[in-house]
């Protein structure tokens, strides 16, 4: 089985183990999305429905950690936690979502302080974080909305009162500490149009919170032709630096990355400032998202060209080899691994050394396998095969082990296994060490 029917069948299991809730309604995307309510949560439900009635269809975060329509985390630093609480009431027009904070008393019940009105039709993320120095935590909350922007709107609770304390627009959204100064800034992406001329750009924000004022700089230009913004993702430079990542799609249906950090006081986008020379080595078929391959905190980006065998084949049919790069000091993009990378079973094989140009990749369409071969200038004709590597549940695994596959590693249900041929006097073919060093499951 592969791992996109493996993503399938998960999905529909947790669709069907949530038929049980009730008490609010949900839609398809929601049930595909949110778990069975807990013991706390359900306590936190009810008391909401004291509050508000039963008249209401929860809404969950889209995107970012915090998936749920409950969001339980102690926002005003006292020893109980908080619940953030996120619906529309059902039937109404044009109500829009509503945002409920619910506290405990001193016996353990919950109850609602405060409903306020969301700015947005859905939401896209909310983030607990120490947005100022000193300060209890701040709650932000994205909200997608048919046409224009998206608006970001913090929150804040003390004392006993729930309150906006500020918002803006965005069309992406992060959150880290990017210079270094022990609390969260937000990092936003934003078209803004001049008054005067009427011509629109697209710029980087860093927003912090200062005495409970949201302080905004001048910005940084981001580079022109960019359709969407698809994901930021929070990291490191080589340096040790922090760094967003922004993944978007360009004018011509491409994906290409972005880096923004913090340096000589300001946001810095190198890609953007050297657009000459970086570009387009940040720019490749979509799907093929940057990722901190190895787990050190820096992230790889990717760039792809034809495998050996595959320069002449039309786009549908090439198979495509990749290098991850990190970017360094002085506008340069090291590459760090290149290889074979699946993005439907969700790993990279790294080539060793000694494969540089010597080896090629097909697909086995009969047994749902990646075959690597010696390379012999012909990729139709009959080549040495070096490896295959398959990937199937962990249930399924053992009948190809009892077949002569051994197992590289595994990821949650998910066994990566490889066979590798009996004869070793071929010196391209690997040891099951040096495929286990080289094998890198990619977390997004």
């Amino acid at each position: 089985m592969s791992l996109k029917k493996i993503i399938a069948s998960a999905a529909v299991l947790a669709m069907l183990s949530l038929s049980g809730c009730s008490g609010v309604s949900f839609s398809m995307e929601e049930l595909l999305a949110a778990p069975k309510l807990t013991d706390e949560q359900s306590q936190i439900h009810e008391a909401l429905i004291s509050a508000v009635g039963r008249n209401i269809t929860l809404k969950y975060p889209k995107n970012g950690s915090n998936r749920s329509a409950y969001v339980i985390a102690d926002v005003d630093g006292e020893p109980t936690e908080e619940a953030i609480v996120f619906y529309e009431y059902t039937g109404a027009e044009s109500e829009g979502i509503r945002v409920n904070l619910l506290d405990r008393r001193d016996d353990g019940e919950w109850y609602s302080v405060k409903e306020i009105a969301g700015a947005g039709t859905d939401i896209d993320k909310v983030v607990i974080s120490s947005m100022d120095t000193g300060s209890k935590l701040n709650i932000l909350v994205g909200y997608q909305n048919p046409t224009g922007d998206n608006i970001l709107e913090i929150y804040n609770y003390s004392d006993g009162d729930f309150d906006r304390i500020g918002s803006d627009s965005y069309s992406l959204l992060q959150t880290i500490d990017i210079n270094s100064d022990n609390t969260d800034e937000i990092i936003t992406i934003q078209q803004t149009t001049d008054s005067e001329t009427g011509t629109s750009s697209t710029k980087a924000y860093l927003l912090r919170l200062s005495d409970g004022e949201i302080i905004k700089d001048d910005g940084i230009d981001m580079c022109e032709g960019v359709a969407s913004y698809v994901q930021a993702y929070t990291g490191k430079l080589e340096d040790g630096n922090a760094a967003v990542y922004i993944d978007e799609i360009n004018s011509d249906g491409n994906l290409q990355t972005e880096i923004i950090f913090y340096r000589y006081s300001a946001l810095q986008n190198p890609v953007q400032l050297r657009q000459e020379k970086m570009l387009s080595q940040c720019t490749r078929p979509v799907g093929y998202s940057c990722a901190d391959i190895d787990g050190d905190g820096v992230y790889e980006i990717p760039s792809t060209k034809a495998m050996l065998g595959y320069e002449n084949a039309v786009n549908e049919e090439q198979i495509l080899k990749t290098t991850w790069c990190v970017y360094e000091d002085f506008y340069n993009l090291t590459s760090k691994y290149s290889g074979y990378y699946s993005v439907s079973d969700g790993y990279m094989m790294a080539f060793p050394s000694r494969w540089n140009d010597l080896v090629t990749v097909k697909l086995d369409s009969e047994t749902d396998e990646v075959v690597f071969y010696k390379y012999d200038g012909d990729i139709n004709a009959d080549m040495t095969e070096l490896m295959r590597i398959k990937t199937t549940t962990k249930e399924e695994s053992e009948e190809y082990i009892y077949d002569g596959y051994e197992i590289i590693t595994s990821k949650g249900q998910i066994d990566y296994l490889v066979k590798l041929p009996t004869n070793k006097r071929e010196t391209l073919i690997l040891t099951i060490d040096e495929v286990q060093n080289s094998f890198y499951p990619v977390e997004y």
